[in-house]
């Protein structure tokens, strides 16, 4: 008779087996052993490591301590005093519960345990090897527990090798340590590398502790941020859209204080920043979540890393909502200096010329013409009504005259001139503003376009003598992909045959000659951004057809058309970006001019 061929593997080849999931470097060590003293409601909290963790790493804390029975039993797999049955899962409010950690670490590592309760007298040594309890021991501590992980891997050598250099598994550590730190700001940190104190981190509010964390310059740049309904709650910080990085260092999510990975939270952080900041960038942001445990699974994972929602789709919205709000209170007018550091300022740079309300139309827009009679001394603006009863009254040649009358008025009143072809220079209270040209009407088309395209209703200006426009086989087949949308937009043509279209009409923004062309660069603008942004379909087309309609650098403008321009930015939702996030408008105080003629 054959012998089965499937065994029961011994309990320390299991350990560590499970070990490779719970501990797959020093600092998954780090971060189990300072969850279970913030579990032991420790309020002050010390780690040291040597090489990196490599070959020691220790934390002490003041906590509650374990009696002599909890501190042989705990490295025992699955030993938990977190959970006690099934029920217990779906409400978990500790940052341990799995009963995993202790007994992955200790087998492959040599471990000694020193721990004591308040209540008791003495305390208790435990030394293990691979699994294997070498020692027990009485000794006279403090009430709390310290915990040294010595020669991490030395029982399974070829992980050991998998190591990265000692710089980069610190900063792996040092990633793990500021996470606990940022959550449990009334928690005494210290943390020592190799002999050398890295941070002491006493007991704090929360923006306290990111000041000692953070650099001046990104504490400087946070914007407060908070969201709250009876089953969930946000709060915490994000950056300004003009302080981003070229990487994700700086984005910290904490649900119910556990650090979290989630795709779906960031993307619904990224997604509120919208056009404010350009692809590639990423804005730092310091996010508290707390909800309901049981709307929540966070035993997805034994890194306890990844979570389930309940909802999604509604956390997604939340986190979005909240985010947005915040950025909708600030003022994003970039600031800049001849230090070329830009900034975002605090609050609106008064501009002396008036803004028009984005929601009347042209006609409600000049009811009130603002001007500076000459014969008064007091300046006070002529108002002309137009009420129900009295404007049929007022003939074509006397509205002629008031628009000139206004048109001139405005030119006086707002000094504008133009740079190079390229910029718009405006004087204001403070100093002066600087437009980018392009960018500004770039920020005018994209929401004029993204309007008429979510609306579907079709404003189009029609051509006397249509155009025939011979295309590509892949540019044919995008513009009968976009057939619908780039009518809304104000593209009307017609299918003559395979590859060419009759164009009959055109937004009216498109310029005289320019219609072919237009149409065109619009597709090949799209195909780029389709390649390498992903954007939704009808963002993708607001966007192209802003840049390759917008007005170039080196159009020369007239005075009105620099006014108009002005007034059309400030009538958009988001007028201190483009599209695509860069400024459109830079502003130099007075001071700083001063400054630079030692005027100061």
């Amino acid at each position: 008779m054959n012998k089965g061929k499937i065994k029961i593997l011994p309990e320390a080849v299991a350990n560590r087996i499970a070990a490779g999931e719970v501990v797959s470097r020093p600092e998954s060590v780090v971060k189990e052993l300072i969850e279970n003293s913030i579990d032991a409601y420790a309020t002050e909290i010390t780690l040291i490591i040597k090489e990196a963790g490599k070959s020691l790493i220790q934390v002490i804390d003041n906590g509650i301590g374990m009696e002599k029975e909890d501190a042989i039993i705990c490295f025992q797999r699955h030993s938990t005093s977190k959970i006690f049955d099934f029920n217990d899962l779906e409400n978990i409010k500790t940052l341990g519960f799995r009963g995993e950690a202790l007994a992955s670490i200790c087998s492959v590592s040599q471990i000694e345990l020193k721990t004591k309760t308040e209540n008791s007298e003495i305390g208790t040594y435990v030394r293990i090897e691979g699994n294997d309890i070498k020692e027990v021991s009485e000794i006279s501590m403090e009430k709390g527990t310290n915990i040294a992980v010595k020669n991490l891997f030395y029982n399974t050598p070829a992980r050991r090798n998998f190591l990265k250099s000692n710089q980069t598994e610190f900063k792996h550590i040092y990633d793990t340590f500021i996470r606990f730190a940022i959550s449990y700001p009334e928690i005494h940190f210290i943390f020592y590398n190799n002999e050398s104190i890295i941070f002491d981190l006493k007991p704090s509010d929360i923006m306290e502790r990111l000041s000692e964390i953070f650099t001046e310059e990104e504490i400087n740049n946070l914007i407060p941020v908070e969201n709250f309904n009876p089953i969930i709650s946000l709060s915490g910080y994000i950056s300004k859209p003009s302080f981003v990085k070229k990487t994700r260092d700086n984005q910290f999510i904490f649900l119910n204080r556990r650090y979290i990975i989630n795709k779906n939270i960031n993307y619904a952080i990224y997604n509120s920043y919208e056009h404010l900041i350009e692809k590639g960038n990423y804005p730092s942001y310091f996010i508290f979540i707390d909800i309901d445990p049981t709307k929540v699974d966070v035993n997805v994972h034994p890194s306890k890393l990844e979570v389930k929602f309940e909802e999604e789709s509604a956390i997604f919205n939340f986190v979005r909502t909240a985010v947005k709000n915040a950025l909708k209170e600030q003022d994003l007018i970039f600031d800049i200096g001849f230090d070329n550091k830009v900034d975002t300022a605090e609050k609106t740079d008064k501009i002396i010329h008036r803004i028009p309300d984005r929601k009347t139309n042209l006609q409600k827009r000049f009811r009130i013409i603002d001007f500076e009679e000459e014969t008064t001394s007091n300046k006070e603006p002529f108002e002309v009504s137009f009420d129900n009863e009295t404007e049929t009254q007022i003939s074509a040649d006397e509205q002629s005259k008031i628009f000139e009358h206004k048109n001139k008025t405005e030119a006086e009143q707002f000094t504008v001139w133009q740079l190079h072809n390229k910029y718009i220079v405006c004087q204001t209270e403070t100093g002066l503003m600087i437009i980018d040209q392009h960018a500004a009407h770039e920020r005018i088309l994209y929401e004029k376009a993204y309007e008429m395209l979510n609306s579907k209703a079709s404003f189009s200006q029609q051509l006397l003598i249509p155009i025939k426009i011979k295309l590509s086989k892949i540019d044919y087949q995008i513009a009968l992909f976009l057939k619908d949308e780039l009518k809304n937009l104000g593209f009307n043509f017609s299918i003559i045959d395979n590859e060419t279209l009759e164009l009959h009409g055109v937004p009216s923004d498109v310029k005289t000659g320019e219609e072919n062309k237009i149409l065109q660069e619009l597709i090949e603008q799209y195909k780029e951004y389709e390649l390498k942004l992903n954007l939704e379909k009808r963002d993708n087309l607001a966007k192209s057809f802003a840049c390759k309609g917008a007005i170039k650098s080196g159009d020369k403008l007239s005075q009105q058309e620099m006014l108009n321009l002005i007034d059309s930015l400030f009538s958009t939702s988001t007028p201190y970006v483009c599209p695509h996030g860069r400024p459109t408008i830079l502003r130099i105080n007075i001071e700083e001019i001063d400054k630079r003629f030692n005027r100061t």
